[in-house]
């Protein structure tokens, strides 16, 4: 089904998407992966390069439009239109809305809802012309089930996966899938901010998701046309119990997000005071 097709990765130099581009050149597929670190860009695509089929790279920051746009022409120019792109670029940090500065928010904002849109805005006219294509949103369950202190990081997910039920009625008429992936904790760069590492440790943190699960999950979602998918499969039932019981579940994520945010607040007071009795 994917030998020689064309597929566009963001955030392709690490995590989820340099998996899924490892999984996608083994079928025969032409991958171009995308990320904003230059460096890492190049060790990712020497790594890949390795499997029997090449992959090509562009340097973007996708919060940028104008990067955006700049990657896309160059993208059309050398390969055409994508048969599937795949908005894949995230971050995360682990700090309370009040916390959070400005810029971060629209940094945020702007690499994990807003350069997904610009991504798929640039390349959607030529999908339209082809009348075929495949639009990829790598979510979160954090995008169905509120999970902070991510409050910003939980808002863009929620608005992905909004905006693609909206693509999903709006482009069906051209012929173009969409589909959602929503994963749960991935042991990816993704935990590498300063802000996770210095988090108390928790009990949830322990449950996560193999990479492979959500790279294999990816495709399979493409290959049974499926607009939703959550990683494991447990989520989606957690997901639709809050929505089906919403006092009982979403009172206990409540009581269970409290706990989070008080435990980040008294870690922040232990290590104030110990800084203050060490001057």
């Amino acid at each position: 089904m994917f030998e020689g097709k064309k597929f566009l990765i963001t955030g392709g130099s690490s995590g989820i998407g340099r998996q899924l581009a490892r999984d996608l050149l083994g079928t025969g597929a032409i991958v171009t992966i995308v990320s904003n670190d230059r460096e890492r860009l190049k060790r990712a695509e020497l790594e890949l390069s390795d499997t029997r089929h090449t992959v090509d790279s562009i340097s973007c920051d996708i919060s940028d439009l104008n990067q955006v746009r700049e990657m896309t022409s160059k993208y059309k120019s050398d390969h055409g239109c994508p048969d599937f792109l795949v908005n894949n670029a995230g971050f995360a940090v682990y700090r309370t809305f009040e916390e959070s500065p400005s810029e971060e928010i629209g940094r945020l904002l702007g690499v994990n809802l807003l350069g997904a849109m610009y991504c798929t805005r640039e390349i959607l006219p030529a999908m339209i012309e082809k009348r075929a294509g495949h639009i990829v949103n790598v979510a979160s369950i954090a995008g169905k089930i509120i999970i902070t202190p991510n409050a910003i990081y939980c808002a863009a997910k929620h608005g992905m996966i909004a905006w693609s039920e909206a693509l999903k009625a709006e482009l069906a008429r051209f012929g173009i899938g969409i589909h959602v992936i929503c994963p749960g904790r991935v042991e990816t760069e993704f935990f590498q901010h300063e802000t996770f590492k210095t988090r108390a440790p928790r009990k949830e943190t322990e449950f996560t998701v193999p990479i492979e699960s959500v790279s294999k999950a990816i495709v399979s979602a493409i290959r049974h046309d499926r607009f939703l998918t959550f990683i494991p499969w447990t989520l989606g039932i957690l997901a639709w119990l809050a929505n089906v019981f919403p006092w009982p579940v979403r009172a206990g994520f409540q009581r269970l997000m409290r706990s989070r945010i008080e435990t980040l607040y008294a870690s922040k007071d232990h290590r104030s005071k110990e800084l203050e009795q060490t001057r």
